[in-house]
């Protein structure tokens, strides 16, 4: 929120907006793991290209959301894991994979036909799970997802990696999103927060028609 109103201010006084990352992340096209056993070639829509995680504080749910370079479910064995660090995240893939930065201690696993379970906790209810197209995504209550040292669910971070189950081990994994690192989730505005925002919008959008017209 502190962002969009600092852009807001910007643009009012008719600054340049420097880029932020609001939307999660982008991962590179084609990169797939080099200890990767499937073709690559038949595999796009195990290739992550975007994620992002909203979180609704006033619901208390996650929404993860990832866009692959393939329709999902192309491979009927695809599974998309969401590594979830709360606070005693460890570094899981850094002997096998040498990955120091992904660092997860509780896994969401979503599955091509449009199911998903928290692993520890259960199944997620029917619905939760949305695939369109080169789009899946689903939405996870935060009571599945207790802390485990943060304070703030705000502080959790994420990292997403496909796997073909056909294989096994790390062979089974095709891409990380981001490649060595996690990242945090974006905070849904709060009602309140999202009417001051499109007031002050309005307001640039005022200040910008007076400006050409006097000029």
């Amino acid at each position: 929120m502190r962002l969009l109103a600092h852009t807001a201010a910007l643009a009012l006084l008719g600054l340049p907006l420097a880029s932020h990352a609001l939307d999660g992340v982008t991962d590179p096209q084609g990169d797939f793991l080099a200890t990767f056993a499937g073709s690559a070639a038949n595999s796009a829509d195990l290739d992550v290209v975007a994620a992002t995680v909203l979180y609704n504080a006033s619901t208390d749910t996650f929404t993860l959301k990832a866009t692959m370079d393939g329709n999902v479910g192309t491979t009927a064995t695809g599974l998309y894991v969401w590594g979830v660090n709360r606070g005693a995240g460890v570094a899981s893939f850094a002997n096998n994979l040498g990955l120091n930065g992904v660092r997860f201690d509780r896994v969401v696993l979503l599955n091509a036909n449009g199911t998903g379970t928290v692993a520890g906790a259960g199944a997620l209810p029917t619905g939760s799970v949305v695939i369109s197209g080169k789009t899946i995504t689903a939405t996870v209550s935060g009571a599945l997802l207790p802390s485990t040292g943060f304070a703030n669910k705000l502080d959790y971070t994420f990292n997403l990696w496909p796997r073909n189950t056909t294989f096994a081990g790390v062979s089974a994994i095709s891409d990380f999103a981001p490649n060595n690192a996690n990242f945090t989730a974006t905070p849904v505005p709060e009602p309140a927060s999202a009417a001051m925002l499109l007031g002050g919008l309005g307001l640039v959008a005022l200040y910008r028609r007076r400006r050409q017209s006097n000029s």
